[in-house]
């Protein structure tokens, strides 16, 4: 994933991680450049604390100093917990992803 541009950043407390946040950089029509959060875990014992907020804020201003215009994520449509998260982060719901299964 390294040699496709994947960068992998943690938050830790007392020298252990307990949020990581998988970021790539890519450019499209509807967006421009933008960072992609492709994964973003929190562990389950230090959720609602504040980390995953701080990761994606770290995340922001390194998408920002890497001339991004935005900061792009994906939540299944199960993980309402997830969603008023990023909700409350400022994030908008502006469309659906879909997939196409190649097996």
């Amino acid at each position: 994933m390294a040699e496709e541009g994947y960068q992998l950043f943690a938050g830790y407390v007392n020298d252990e991680p307990i949020a990581v946040a998988g970021v790539t950089i890519s450019t499209n029509f509807y967006l421009g450049r933008h960072a992609y959060v492709y994964d973003l875990v929190v562990d389950e014992n230090n959720r609602s604390k504040g980390y995953g907020a701080e990761l994606l804020e770290y995340v922001h201003n390194w998408a920002a100093d890497n001339d991004c215009v935005a900061v792009e994520l994906e939540s299944g449509l199960w993980r309402e917990d997830a969603h008023r998260f990023y909700l409350d982060l400022d994030y908008e719901k502006y469309c659906y992803s879909f997939k196409y299964d190649l097996k």
